[in-house]
């Protein structure tokens, strides 16, 4: 990674001198051959844009290394240099992300409590009054569940507050879609359960 950084810094200062040379090149034909001035003019607003699109993509390079550290630590406690693969770890805020069928989600609450008013109605969040009482609209719950939202709706300027619920995630770790009833959770669960054993 650093042999990578010093050969985009030659390469910037590399094209930043071309640029200028050329510049000063141009200006000066133009002061000499006032007939080609319109030419030379176009000729420098095209070399100018060209010298801020290398210098732009030269320094997207070093968008994710700045954003995430150039350092991590993989499991047998050596330290290496991050790359694209490993930035998924952790969202903008730090918190747990899950690969969940080839997409990414973020964990954004935990220690929800979900309840269903029959065993075929959908799991919702339980109610709390402003005194911190919940109210038990059904018997059938899910206790100490997490909220699992989509990685890319949650690094924006609300963070994932205003994100779907797209998954849940149980107290053993079972990850159902936010769309389940209270059958369809238990079944489920029963599933995992005989895979383990």
């Amino acid at each position: 990674m650093e042999t990578l950084k010093n050969i985009i810094d030659v390469l910037k200062i590399i094209g930043i001198s071309i640029a200028g040379i050329t510049f000063i090149i141009f200006m000066i034909k133009i002061a000499v051959e006032p007939e080609y001035k319109a030419k030379y003019i176009k000729y420098t607003k095209h070399l100018l844009i060209a010298t801020i699109f290398i210098t732009l993509s030269l320094s997207i390079v070093e968008l994710p290394k700045n954003y995430y550290g150039s350092k991590i630590e993989i499991v047998d406690s050596t330290v290496s240099e991050t790359t694209i693969a490993e930035l998924k770890d952790k969202d903008c805020q730090g918190r747990e992300t899950l690969n969940v069928d080839g997409k990414w989600y973020v964990v954004t609450d935990s220690g929800w409590n979900l309840q269903a008013l029959t065993e075929d109605s959908p799991l919702i969040q339980k109610i709390k009054t402003l005194a911190g009482y919940e109210y038990n609209l059904g018997k059938y719950e899910v206790n100490n569940v997490s909220v699992l939202r989509l990685f890319s709706e949650c690094q924006g300027t609300f963070k994932g507050y205003f994100a779907n619920y797209a998954y849940y995630r149980d107290s053993d770790g079972l990850i159902f879609p936010a769309t389940y009833t209270y059958s369809q959770y238990q079944s489920a669960k029963a599933n995992s359960r005989r895979r383990w054993l």
